[in-house]
């Protein structure tokens, strides 16, 4: 749990670092984090640790934070529940392990044919996406969230036969999850397994299902679903880009002085960009290799990326309207600001220049 250190301790911190001509201080406050995977992830790679990291850095460090790898604190589906319930101070996790019910759960990290890594970051942190996050986080969770990673675009699947529009898919077992399991099922007769990740290769391998999205390039190819499955599908319109965010109690950031709250919102905002740029990096490469490999990469075809972007919008909007009626407006108010800006980015961007071409 979140400790401070007492006043001696403090005073020895201040002597050392005034010895050392002021580079450090002893921690004075210590939190447990709790994230959703063994180090040898991303997750933790990428996300988790370079938080921490800079944290400690950025408040000279006053503040540590000790990283509990996944089965540490009960189920990585529940870190929640665990930071409601006072198990951790912290927990880096995503917002579609609370389900799709609520809409903003559903899309404000990430959402089917939304934002994309072009996109998501301006509207985060400029148009208002991160000020709506927060909102709902402790209006109706009574907790704090930080937005500290930004993953970039999935790919669609690895399948066991090439798919490219909404034929294909008919009658399909993929392993899916959250809004796309949801929307997928409804709209193209798709029947959504939900497994572990750790379910994935055996299940591929052996047949149990024909198709499954994870992650990105990069982590996929870690595992080795392209062993498996000759087929790569992209791009992938379930996850154009992903957010994660590490949540703590309201009461926990409210007792954090006002100086190392804004150092811990700046070391979250680095550590969105950072790991952005590490993952694509780390992708390309992973993508170099996948290509000169034995598997056969399939783009989905845009007719069928502009139906399922019509489908996921009117699947938002049906779960934001009822919302609405219930007496809650921060679902519509977040849909409309999502679609919204998305919309705008597009009528508007066309002068930016893009090295990537089909």
């Amino acid at each position: 749990m979140m400790r401070t250190v007492v006043a001696g301790a403090a005073l020895t911190g201040a002597m050392a670092a005034a010895a050392w001509g002021g580079a450090a201080q002893a921690a004075e406050i210590d939190l447990r984090m709790a994230i959703i995977s063994s180090e040898n992830s991303i997750y933790y790679e990428d996300m988790a640790k370079p938080f921490a990291d800079l944290v400690a850095e950025l408040t000279d460090g006053r503040v540590e934070i000790e990283i509990l790898p996944a089965g540490t604190v009960g189920s990585v589906l529940k870190l929640h529940d665990a930071v409601q319930d006072g198990l951790i101070d912290m927990a880096q996790t995503t917002p579609i392990f609370l389900g799709t019910s609520d809409l903003v759960n559903a899309m404000v990290a990430s959402f089917p044919t939304g934002l994309g890594v072009d996109s998501y970051l301006p509207w985060l942190y400029q148009a208002g996406g991160l000020e709506l996050w927060q909102e709902h986080r402790r209006e109706t969770m009574g907790m704090h969230a930080l937005v500290t990673s930004l993953g970039p675009s999935e790919f669609f699947a690895h399948a066991n036969e090439p798919i490219t529009g909404a034929d294909d898919l008919e009658g399909k077992k993929f392993r899916t999850l959250g809004n796309w399991a949801a929307i997928v099922e409804e709209n193209y007769g798709v029947s959504p397994t939900v497994v572990a990740g750790s379910e994935i290769y055996g299940m591929l391998e052996k047949g149990g299902i024909d198709m499954a999205e994870y992650s990105i390039p990069s982590e996929n190819q870690k595992i080795g679903f392209h062993e498996v499955a000759k087929y790569i599908i992209y791009p992938g319109i379930q996850a154009p880009a992903w957010a994660f965010e590490t949540v703590m109690l309201t009461e926990t950031w409210e007792s954090l002085p006002e100086d190392i709250q804004r150092r811990m919102e700046l070391a979250a905002e680095l550590t969105t960009h950072r790991s952005l740029q590490a993952m694509i990096t780390r992708d390309l490469k992973a993508l170099e290799e996948l290509q000169d490999g034995g598997n056969a990469f399939v783009r989905l075809d845009d007719a069928f990326i502009a139906d399922a972007q019509e489908k996921a919008r009117a699947w938002a909007m049906r779960l934001a309207e009822q919302a609405q009626a219930e007496g809650d407006d921060l679902p519509m108010r977040l849909a409309e600001s999502v679609f919204g800006f998305q919309d705008y980015w597009r009528d508007n961007a066309k002068y930016l220049v893009m090295d990537y071409r089909k």
